[in-house]
């Protein structure tokens, strides 16, 4: 193997390594966030998660020494992620989730992210296509999602009505962000990018509690306490970090199946927990999510396909590193 095959095996490793540790980190979120707001309500919850992320964030970016955004694009990318995905997503995920959206119909709403980012990705990434082998991929791995959590789907009545809304409208707000982020933050440092964009998401989330008038009261300790500093240190600096450092390297609509896999993860916790059970259907549901990922981004199965239509060369494979990697 020569040595540019051998880094390229390399980098593919770490990569699939980053992603499988999102995964399980986001899939143990869900529970996080439930626990989190038995002590404190929505908005003031997340304020709590990202004041303490942001402020971590910065400590690190003193400690490094690393490069903040130094134009007008990098500073307005800042605060359009801050408004959007910090604020607005994860605002409708805790106040969805407080209102009645039990945490396995809330992954199955959330599951809607990839294929609202492979359309967000065809609006505004050139180099991202929408092929029918990626729209498979997004149909079989949201089918399994439907498996694993079968019992919960006649279980949402009218009333959650507009709390299952937010959780849909918070996948779109997170497809918008990744892709603008793919198209314009690769310069940007993953710590300060993320100090900043969480700093505007804590004061706008902070002003929306304060707007809700929720009772700003200290969370209950342990449990509390301690699912906010799991969700910020956690869930929010390790992999929003790890997050940034992907995207630069991956398909955005690739990197958002993570959100096919998240739940997964959840049932496990809880089954691992005693609080729920993962039977043979559910093995099913999690080996076609599996399986509709690989069918999205398998480059053997796009050559078999190109090959039918006629055509002699393939897509590069989304998580294949770029040709200066190779």
């Amino acid at each position: 193997m020569t040595g540019g095959a051998s880094g390229a095996v390399a980098t593919r490793f770490v990569r699939g390594a980053a992603f499988g540790m999102l995964c399980v980190i986001w899939g143990s979120t869900w529970l996080a966030i439930r626990i989190g707001l038995l002590g404190a309500p929505p908005f003031l919850a997340a304020t709590l998660r990202f004041v303490v992320a942001s402020l971590t964030l910065g400590v690190l970016a003193i400690a490094f020494r690393s490069r903040w955004p130094t134009n007008r694009t990098e500073w307005a990318l800042v605060l359009f992620v801050g408004i959007v995905l910090f604020t607005l997503d994860y605002g409708l995920i805790y106040w969805g989730e407080n209102n009645g959206v039990e945490s396995g119909l809330s992954a199955i709403l959330f599951a809607t992210l990839p294929l609202q980012t492979a359309l967000a990705a065809k609006a505004l990434l050139p180099g991202e296509r929408l092929t029918a082998q990626k729209l498979a991929g997004i149909a079989i791995g949201f089918g399994g999602i439907l498996l694993i959590f079968r019992s919960q789907i006649g279980t949402a009545g009218t009333v959650k009505t507009v709390p299952m809304l937010a959780l849909v409208l918070a996948a779109s707000c997170a497809a918008v962000a990744t892709v603008a982020l793919k198209r314009w933050g690769h310069a940007t440092d993953p710590i300060t990018f993320n100090a900043g964009s969480m700093a505007v998401g804590t004061v706008c989330l902070a002003a929306l509690s304060l707007g809700a008038r929720e009772p700003w009261r200290a969370p209950s300790w342990p449990e509390g306490i301690g699912a906010i500093l799991y969700l910020a240190l956690a869930g929010s600096v390790v992999t929003f970090i790890t997050w940034n450092w992907l995207l630069k390297g991956v398909e955005a609509t690739s990197l958002s199946f993570i959100a096919l896999v998240t739940p997964i993860t959840a049932v496990l916790l809880g089954a691992s927990l005693g609080n729920e059970t993962f039977d043979a259907i559910d093995l099913l549901g999690a080996t076609i999510v599996l399986g509709g990922i690989y069918v999205s981004v398998s480059r053997r199965l796009a050559i078999v396909g190109r090959a039918v239509l006629g055509r002699t060369t393939a897509a590069p494979d989304p998580i294949d590193p770029p040709d200066g990697e190779r």
